[in-house]
């Protein structure tokens, strides 16, 4: 199963979604991250499933409001 490094100070990091085949390269992914940037938080994670999604949108013209009945006249 692969691995991943996620920079978990940086959600926006493009490398945390890089997968490693072993946990060996994902620390030292980890450990290029911290060099880089010591006050970061990251973390070695095995992906263990993939979820995906699709998701269907439509749109369509509103329907005609109904005509409100007119009150009676006294």
């Amino acid at each position: 199963m692969p691995f991943v490094a996620i920079n978990l100070s940086n959600d926006y990091e493009v490398a945390n979604k890089t997968r490693y085949a072993t946990p060996e390269e994902a620390d030292a992914r980890a450990r290029e991250i911290l060099t880089q940037f010591p006050a970061a938080q990251v973390c070695v994670a095995q992906v263990l499933k993939d979820y995906t999604a699709k998701v269907s949108i439509s749109a369509k013209d509103p329907a005609e409001p109904a005509p409100e009945p007119e009150a009676p006249v006294a």
